[in-house]
C-alpha cells in the first residue's frame, strides 16, 4: 500500500532514540498524517478515472453538499474545500471549462461571482463519490475489529469538534 516505513516502526524509533519527542500529541499527529497519506493515495487512484485532482473533487463535493441550487461564493468555497484562494481560482477555471460548474453574477457583490454546480458536475461527482466510497470501504476492511472503525470515527469527530471551535 505504501513504501514508507510503517508508522509503528517510526514511532518505536522515536521512543527509543528520541524520548523527548515521544508524546501522545506527536504520535497522534504522525498517525493522522500517515492515515491522510494512505487515504490520498487510494482516493487519487479512483479520481484519475474521472480526470479529477483531489482539490477539484473537494470543490465538487463542497458544492454537491449544499442545498439546491448548490452554489457558494468563491470565499465560502475555498473555506469549505480547505483550499487557498489562489488555488481555488485555478481549479474553478478548469472545472468551468469542463462544464462541471458555472460562475454567475453575484447580485449582492458585483466584484465576485457565485459558483454553481451544473447537472453534469453533479452527475460526475456523484459517480466519483460512489467509487471513492467503495475504495474507502475496501481500505478500511483491514481494520480487524468492526467497532474500531466506529470508535475511530467518534473519537476524530469529537476531537475535531473541540479543536475547530
Amino acid at each position: 500500500m505504501s513504501d514508507k516505513t510503517p508508522i509503528h516502526d517510526l514511532l518505536g524509533r522515536i521512543k527509543e532514540h528520541w524520548p523527548t519527542a515521544d508524546t501522545a500529541e506527536t504520535d497522534i499527529v504522525f498517525m493522522i498524517l500517515r492515515l491522510q497519506d494512505l487515504i490520498r493515495i487510494n482516493t487519487e487512484s479512483v479520481l484519475d478515472d474521472f480526470d479529477l485532482s483531489h482539490a477539484s473533487f473537494e470543490v465538487l463535493v463542497a458544492l454537491r453538499a449544499r442545498p439546491e441550487p448548490r452554489q457558494l461564493t468563491p470565499t465560502e468555497l475555498y473555506r469549505s474545500a480547505l483550499l487557498s484562494s489562489g488555488g481555488t481560482t485555478k481549479i474553478l477555471i478548469q472545472l468551468e471549462s469542463r462544464g462541471l460548474i458555472e460562475r454567475i453574477a453575484n447580485p449582492s457583490d458585483g466584484r465576485s461571482k457565485i459558483v454553481r454546480l451544473t447537472d453534469a458536475g453533479a452527475a460526475l461527482v456523484e459517480t466519483a463519490m460512489t467509487d471513492v466510497m467503495a475504495c474507502d470501504r475496501s481500505f478500511f476492511t483491514n481494520i480487524e475489529d468492526p467497532s474500531g472503525l466506529s470508535n475511530l470515527r467518534a473519537t476524530l469527530f469529537d476531537a475535531l469538534h473541540d479543536l475547530e471551535r
